[in-house]
């Protein structure tokens, strides 16, 4: 006689939400189910300290998580690869380069794909932030060429929102740093960022004021209320044909959902992204979760922004042991105001919660702590 399969839990990617998850899991053991982890990545970015990691105040291993060790915790066995459809009749998903997987309960945190389709040449000339994964050796060769005598010196941030404005100052700080230290004539080099909207569209009044102010100090040029409709190897166009020069573009695009979202048969928001009720449980399957980018809260929309994945990653660490338990599960309720602490390169960052605004350099001090605490709880989870 063959012993009965253990019914299988699937976390589909390596967001913050599932890093939650695998130490609740390592606190909480489930023996009568199999866990297996699907990531893209083994070393998992916090998108919190990418700024820092560009602008080289942190080094490669505080602003990753191990995901092998995090999962061996819960005695999780982990698949590299990136998840490519669902088929929740069957109870399958594809993953690329393995045989598809069946799951008797998935939860999804597979982000999102970079939103460039209305600007031609992106694909070409453009370097999307996100997947960070992707980015972060695309950035380490381009700072390397901007080190050289004919290398990239007009450099443009496309994207106004939290993510573009901290980049811009972390590109420009790395930059400036090491061509200083190189002896290069910084003279040459330029740096701008480029917004459709006003600059920092959720932030308030008095936190764009500063925003504004800060981005002047550190002589970064600054687009607002002009889209990019197209990039090329040495210049952008603007929706109001102006042309700039730029031989290194960066994209801090909002992104889009995933082309395959819509080939599952689940539920979608009306931006296409994973449709789920308060307990964080797609609206028309109870055995499938979805959070962080991924997911679309019906009736509460909110940005996306790392701050709500990671609001999310307890709630879904709870509900799922709940769910395999066969308890009730708790409802996630997003904050309407939450706190953004935006870095820039002079040393101090941008405080903005609901109408209250400051800034100064005990700010950067308070959002490296925040972020360092963050880290420890996973990497030194055990």
């Amino acid at each position: 006689m063959t012993a009965p399969r253990k019914r299988r839990l699937v976390l589909a990617g390596g967001g913050h939400s599932h890093l939650e998850v695998l130490r609740h899991l390592g606190l909480h053991r489930v023996e009568d189910f199999e866990i297996v982890l699907v990531a893209k990545e083994l070393q998992a970015p916090y998108s919190g300290m990418l700024p820092g990691l560009i602008g080289g105040l942190y080094p490669f291993e505080a602003a990753h998580v191990d995901l092998t060790r995090l999962a061996s915790l819960s005695g999780a066995r982990v698949i590299h690869g990136c998840v490519e459809g669902i088929d929740p009749a069957a109870r399958q998903i594809t993953v690329s380069g393995h045989p598809p997987l069946g799951f008797d309960l998935l939860s999804l945190d597979v982000g999102i794909t970079p939103a460039v389709d209305g600007i031609a040449g992106a694909a070409e000339h453009g370097i999307p932030v996100k997947p960070i994964s992707s980015f972060y050796p695309v950035w380490r060769d381009l700072l390397a060429c901007c080190l050289t005598p004919d290398g990239p010196r007009h450099v443009a941030i496309v994207g106004g929102g939290a993510a573009g404005y901290e980049i811009v100052h972390a590109v420009r700080r790395r930059v400036v740093d090491d061509a200083t230290a190189a002896g290069l004539d910084l003279g040459g080099f330029t740096f701008t960022l480029v917004s459709g909207s006003a600059l920092l569209p959720a932030a308030n009044r008095l936190a764009r004021h500063f925003a504004r102010d800060e981005l002047k100090k550190a002589d970064i040029r600054l687009i607002e209320d002009h889209r990019v409709v197209e990039i090329t190897a040495d210049r952008l166009v603007l929706d109001n044909g102006d042309r700039m020069p730029c031989d290194a573009a960066i994209l801090c695009t909002p992104g889009r959902a995933a082309s395959w979202f819509g080939n599952t048969g689940l539920p979608l928001d009306d931006r296409g992204f994973f449709a789920v009720r308060p307990t964080l449980q797609s609206t028309g399957d109870d055995a499938v979760f979805a959070v962080g980018d991924c997911a679309g809260m019906i009736g509460q929309q909110r940005p996306k922004a790392g701050v709500f994945a990671v609001r999310q990653g307890p709630v879904l660490a709870r509900n799922i042991v709940s769910r395999l338990a066969g308890r009730d599960l708790e409802a996630y309720r997003p904050q309407a105001h939450y706190l953004t602490l935006l870095a820039n390169a002079q040393g101090s960052a941008i405080a903005a919660r609901g109408p209250f605004a400051a800034r100064g350099s005990l700010l950067l001090t308070w959002k490296d702590f925040i972020d360092r605490r963050f880290m420890r709880r996973y990497q030194k989870a055990g």
